[in-house]
């Protein structure tokens, strides 16, 4: 049996990669855990454990609970893979040490016959070394990195409006602390943030570590289209199947932008979208090239 494809979603955060995982996990030829962000590589390359170790144990004993809760059936049956595949996950991870040969047993474990890829889709992912990259590369015969760009502005604000519940402070006026996290960022105080911006510091490491045939570049603004969709399908070496372009997966937070910060995101965010365009010509989406009303 021909062993499947194995993909690494690598971001960006906030571009589409919870949409790309509900895709993929519901095509018949494609076999993805219910944990979405394994976190494997970043974690090794970081040493911060920890964090998602406290986290995937969080939602395992709230999954553990509804699970307990649920009457035998399809639900149930559901909720014990979840649960399980958080356990096995927690398992790797909590010998806080590289073992790439469990983590892929993980990966490809449990595939039904006939699955012809399986993958982890990982936004952190954008920001490893490209030593770390070149040894994910080396991990299956056939290997897919797939990166979502989305116009920088509305990626920033999105990322913002997604990381503010978690923010002190959050709870009683959400709107003024994001706009409080933005100004931050336009101050240069949001480190991680920024990371997360530099889609030209990313493309410049895959297109060293990887070689070209294994890496795809699609942009959000059109990701939802059928010709994206049949480009992804036909570089991941499965059939297209049709998809509900109009779902949204893992919204943020709807509050809006005012003009002033947008026109201020974008002078900060030139450099990116110069070297994009520069990369890509043409082909970047045309809400790329003005300023959008809102986002």
């Amino acid at each position: 049996m021909v062993a499947p494809a194995l993909l690494f979603g690598l971001g960006a955060t906030r571009a589409g990669t919870s949409w790309l995982y509900a895709y993929l996990a519901g095509h018949p030829e494609c076999h993805f855990r219910t944990v979405k962000e394994l976190h494997y590589f970043d974690l090794v390359e970081s040493g911060g454990w920890d964090w998602w170790l406290a986290a995937l144990g969080a939602r395992r004993a709230a999954l553990a609970l509804r699970r307990d809760r649920t009457a035998a059936g399809p639900g149930r049956a559901a909720l014990d893979r979840r649960v399980a595949d958080y356990d096995g996950l927690t398992a790797i991870l909590a010998a806080r040490r590289a073992d790439d040969a469990a983590y892929c047993d993980f990966v490809l474990g449990g595939a039904r016959p006939g699955v012809r890829l399986a993958g982890d889709i990982t936004p952190a992912y954008g920001l490893l070394s490209e030593a770390t990259l070149g040894r994910m590369q080396g991990l299956a015969p056939v290997t897919r990195f797939v990166y979502l760009l989305r116009d920088p502005v509305a990626r920033l604000w999105s990322n913002i409006r997604q990381v503010v519940p978690g923010r002190r402070g959050a709870a009683a006026d959400p709107a003024a602390r994001a706009l409080h996290v933005f100004d931050r960022f336009l101050a240069g105080k949001e480190g991680e943030i920024l990371r997360r911006c530099d889609y030209a510091g990313t493309l410049a490491r895959l297109a060293r570590a990887l070689r070209p045939e294994n890496l795809l570049v699609l942009f959000h603004e059109t990701l939802f289209a059928e010709p994206a969709l049949r480009r992804l399908c036909a570089f991941l070496g499965i059939d297209f199947r049709p998809a509900d372009t109009a779902r949204r997966v893992n919204e943020a937070l709807a509050l809006p932008l005012d003009a002033r910060r947008q026109a201020a995101a974008r002078r900060f965010l030139m450099p990116q979208y110069d070297f994009v365009r520069a990369t890509f010509g043409e082909a970047i989406p045309e809400a790329w090239r003005a300023l959008p009303a809102e986002v």
